[in-house]
C-alpha cells in the first residue's frame, strides 16, 4: 500500500482503506504511516477511511486534514464514517479546514457529529465543486461511478447523464445496494433523464462501504 501511494499507483485513484487494512482494531500509528504517504500521493481521488474507530484519533483526523489541504492532493471523495473516538472540537475544526481543500462529495456518521456540523459540512464541500470538475468530468467517469456512499453521490449529477448511457451504467442509478441507499426509493424515470442537479436534489443518507 505504501509503495503504491508513493508511486502513483493507478489502484489508488479510489483507495479503500479496508482493502489493505482489514482489522477494525488497526492502531493510530499504523494510520500514520499511510496519511504520510498520502502527503506524497497526487493521483488519490477517493478516500475511503471508515470503521478505523481505534486507528483514527484526533490526531489522525487533523492529519488527514493536512493531507486534504495540500495544493497536490486530488482527493475529492471522501468517507470517514464510523469514527467515535474523535472530540467535537476537532470534528469542528476539520469542518471549517474543509473550505480549503478540493472535498466535494462525502460521507461522515450523523450519530458522531452534530446535525448542524454536517450541515456546515455540506454546505463547504457543495461550494467546493466550483473549484475543480474531477466529480463531473465524462473523462473521470471509471472512478466517478466508484465514489459511492456519499451524503450525495457524484453519479447522480444531471450533467452526467449522457454519458453514463452511452457508457452502459445508466443502470447504477438505481442500483441503491451500490450507492449505499437500501432503504431508499429508486430515482423516478424524470430524473433518470434529466432530473434536478445534485445541489438541489435531497442528499443520499450515507452508509460505511
Amino acid at each position: 500500500l505504501i509503495s503504491k501511494l508513493e508511486n502513483n499507483d493507478r489502484d489508488m485513484a479510489v483507495l479503500k482503506m479496508k482493502k489493505y487494512l482489514p482489522d477494525p482494531d488497526t492502531k493510530p500509528i499504523a494510520i500514520d504511516v499511510v496519511l504520510n504517504a498520502l502527503e506524497k500521493n497526487t493521483n488519490c481521488q477517493a478516500l475511503y477511511v471508515q470503521n478505523f474507530n481505534e486507528g483514527m484519533r484526533d490526531d489522525q483526523v487533523l492529519h488527514l486534514l493536512r493531507v486534504l489541504q495540500n495544493p497536490s492532493c486530488n482527493i475529492w471523495c471522501l468517507n470517514i464514517g464510523e469514527t467515535y473516538n474523535v472530540q467535537d472540537r476537532t470534528w469542528e475544526k476539520f469542518a471549517k479546514g474543509l473550505k480549503k481543500t478540493k472535498v466535494t462529495h462525502m460521507y461522515a456518521s450523523e450519530h458522531t457529529i452534530a446535525n448542524n456540523l454536517k450541515d456546515y459540512i455540506r454546505l463547504t464541500i457543495r461550494n467546493n465543486r466550483s473549484k475543480h470538475q474531477m466529480h463531473i468530468d465524462p473523462d473521470n467517469l471509471d472512478v466517478i461511478i466508484q465514489c459511492t456512499h456519499c451524503w450525495w453521490n457524484p453519479i447522480n449529477a444531471k450533467i452526467l447523464r449522457p454519458y453514463l448511457r452511452k457508457k452502459g451504467y445508466e443502470h447504477l442509478l438505481f442500483d441503491k445496494a451500490l450507492q449505499g441507499t437500501k432503504d431508499a426509493p429508486a430515482p423516478p424515470i424524470a430524473v433518470a433523464n434529466g432530473g434536478e442537479t445534485g445541489a438541489n436534489q435531497t442528499e443520499i443518507s450515507g452508509a460505511s462501504n
